[in-house]
């Protein structure tokens, strides 16, 4: 087999471009290729915000809304554990829930260095609501 020269190579490749380019169907699909790319590309910015929504977020697990999250978390929980509305204990256990949403709440616009200090007032009942709770669902035998 005899090798080819460059210029052998480039005219036969040109030629091949020459045909495909002739063809219209090709023509219209090249014309439309940066639409079609912007449009690739806004679906799979939209893909990777809704995929973004699971990645780990550490302001929702610490801080205010760590406390948010989990004082909505207990007010779930209360539902499960005490079923009915007259069940011994739900009550206190609902005011209580209902005392931190409002000290977060409170605390949410304060600077920095007050809603910490408020931050960590709440998170101590909290921690107590909690050990609570469970001593309520899970009693020691």
């Amino acid at each position: 087999m005899a090798k080819k020269s460059k210029a052998t190579i480039l005219a036969g490749a040109l030629a091949v471009a020459q045909q495909v380019l002739a063809n219209e169907d090709v023509r219209r699909r090249l014309a439309g290729a940066p639409r079609v790319v912007i449009e690739w590309a806004k679906k799979k910015r939209v893909e990777h915000r809704t995929a973004s929504v699971r990645r780990f977020d550490p302001t929702a697990r610490f801080g205010q809304k760590g406390l948010e999250r989990r004082v909505e978390s207990i007010a779930g929980t209360l539902a499960l554990a005490f079923p009915s509305a007259d069940d011994p204990g739900r009550e206190e256990l609902t005011h209580a829930v209902q005392r931190l949403r409002l000290g977060l709440a409170v605390s949410k616009p304060m600077p920095l260095i007050k809603r910490r200090q408020a931050n960590i007032r709440v998170e101590r009942e909290l921690g107590v609501l909690e050990s609570a709770l469970v001593e309520a669902v899970l009693p020691r035998t």
